[in-house]
């Protein structure tokens, strides 16, 4: 696929004009728009029910179940993790942000150990702490 460019040739003598359109609209006949438009966009904006269901929150897994995922995904030579291989590729991209977060999270000084919440693959490729932490810009 190939595109060639044709340069722009100016003509002397040749000026562009442009006119602008007068822009003085009365406050009332703004109102009168804003109306009609918040009227014709309300259901385009609006806050969508999926069939009438709310969504469920879900229950927060214990500890025990991460720490089984990354033993037992652990080492990838297995015929069994063949497709996860390409998932922990993949997971590489989003590495920088995860070690961002873990940073942010660091126990203080004075806490001995400090439990967060964490959002993690199913396969365990990449797990996120899910906090953010209360702590005042420098």
């Amino acid at each position: 696929f190939l595109m060639s460019f044709v340069p722009l040739q100016v003509f002397p003598g040749a000026m562009m004009t442009t006119t602008i359109p007068n822009t003085t609209v009365s406050k009332e006949a703004l109102d009168e728009k804003a109306k009609q438009w918040l009227k014709l966009n309300q259901k385009r904006y609006s806050n969508k029910k999926k069939f009438g269901a709310t969504p469920i929150p879900k229950e927060n897994m214990p500890p025990e179940h991460l720490r089984k995922i990354i033993k037992d995904h652990g080492d990838l030579s297995s015929k069994k993790f063949r497709q996860d291989r390409r998932i922990y590729l993949g997971a590489l991209k989003y590495l920088p942000h995860a070690v961002l977060k873990l940073l942010e999270n660091m126990p203080m000084p004075w806490e001995q150990v400090r439990s967060v919440p964490v959002l993690y693959h199913i396969t365990g490729a990449i797990t996120f702490i899910n906090e953010i932490p209360w702590v005042v810009e420098p």
